[in-house]
């Protein structure tokens, strides 16, 4: 009896294991999923800009010299011809461009070349907005895409 007790035990485990890892995500490459990410962070795992912290970044993406979102607004669903909500396929993935703010102020230049030149020991966080989080102050033109901030010391 106690035998078949264990072999029961052993194959609930089992089954309960396997379904635990069968409803896990996909993992993607990079180190952080939270939209802060503070600088001692960034220290810690030893990377020596802002950039190479983010491109380490679950949400976001670089490619050919541009930084975007993936998927902009985490909206997984959208609307058919006929109105009914539907779930967006892998293949309509959209990728929405930031804006860059640097302690307060609006990058004017290539959002990449000024992440490359903030040096990790400066920087004390960096916080990213999606386009429905977006705070009132940084709300205009060109905050569609999401917000990408820095606070250095």
């Amino acid at each position: 009896m106690k035998q078949r007790t264990r072999r029961s035990a052993a194959i609930a485990t089992t089954v309960a294991l396997m379904a635990a890892m069968a409803c896990a995500g996909n993992p993607r490459p990079g180190t952080y999923t939270r939209l802060l990410i503070t600088g001692s962070e960034i220290r810690d795992d030893g990377y020596r800009s802002a950039y190479e912290a983010l491109t380490h970044h679950r949400q976001l993406i670089v490619l050919e010299g541009e930084i975007s979102f993936r998927g902009g607004n985490d909206n997984p669903w959208t609307r058919d011809g006929s109105g009914r909500v539907q779930p967006r396929g892998r293949m309509s993935q959209t990728y929405y461009v930031p804006l860059l703010v640097v302690d307060g102020d609006f990058n004017q230049n290539d959002a990449v070349t000024t992440l490359r030149r903030i040096p990790a020991e400066e920087i004390v966080s960096i916080r990213l907005y999606h386009q429905s989080m977006v705070p009132p102050r940084y709300r205009r033109p060109g905050a569609e895409g999401g917000v990408i901030e820095v606070n250095t010391r």
